[in-house]
């Protein structure tokens, strides 16, 4: 009970903050900031990330609109995500849900950011932090507080995106999210979706690994909660880097 409660009133919080972001994304002339890139670069290394990924392989249990499956995942070290699962269409989601998660866990230098002049937004004293903001191709802004992105808004084809992490899970290697929450809007800034995803990790020798996500999205007037647990963890040999077609 005190975990629900932590994570509405979390939730609550994001939605509210969201009022503060109406303007973030007007187009305009972004000027390079040596500070504003420090701090942003800064702020991006206190996040983990896997270091010489070597891959692994999970169990995988799946609970989706009340269907459970099981089956097994592999991750490459290049990051590419197999799923094998009895239902395919299943398997597909658990795939691009698993594959952003997988983006955003490897090297820099293997996910690398575009390129683009970085400066700060107004000093507005949000509470969510400063904004940063990027002259790429997403118009994205940031708020980073405590050295923390606590929240990323991007352009998207059909609209606009916001991203916020309302918890983060420390380790000894650095920070993962513990708790996001997606807002997706239309063009004309109506909400089309949110979702917010809850997360485990495990330490597996030197890499802290995936272990559980709680899914939950509305959308349309309905409010639909999947589960993904992962057990069974065991990184892959380093010859499954050169297997042929992966």
């Amino acid at each position: 009970m005190k975990r629900r409660a932590r994570w509405i009133y979390g939730l609550f919080v994001a939605i509210v903050l969201l009022t503060f972001t109406s303007d973030l994304l007007a187009a305009e002339e972004v000027r390079d900031d040596p500070e504003a890139r420090a701090i942003l670069e800064e702020a991006r290394r206190h996040v983990v990330v896997w270091d010489h990924f070597p891959g692994f392989q999970a169990k995988l249990e799946v609970d989706r609109h009340g269907q459970r499956s099981g089956g097994e995942l592999t991750v490459l070290p290049s990051g590419k995500v197999e799923v094998e699962l009895q239902h395919r269409e299943t398997a597909e989601w658990v795939g691009g849900i698993l594959k952003s998660l997988v983006n955003h866990r490897l090297k820099l230098e293997t996910h690398k950011h575009e390129e683009a002049p970085v400066a700060f937004g107004s000093d507005d004293h949000h509470p969510f932090g400063r904004l940063v903001k990027k002259g790429d191709r997403f118009s994205s802004t940031y708020r980073i507080k405590d050295r923390q992105i606590v929240q990323v808004n991007q352009k998207t084809e059909k609209g606009w995106l916001s991203l916020n992490v309302l918890e983060y899970t420390p380790t000894p290697r650095g920070l993962l999210p513990k708790q996001t929450a997606i807002f997706q809007f239309d063009e004309n800034g109506s909400l089309i979706t949110s979702t917010v995803f809850t997360d485990e990790y495990v330490a597996v020798e030197r890499f802290w690994l995936p272990k559980s996500r709680l899914i939950t999205t509305t959308q349309g007037g309905k409010v639909d909660v999947s589960m993904l647990q992962l057990n069974g963890h065991r990184l892959l040999p380093p010859e499954a880097a050169k297997t042929p077609g992966r």
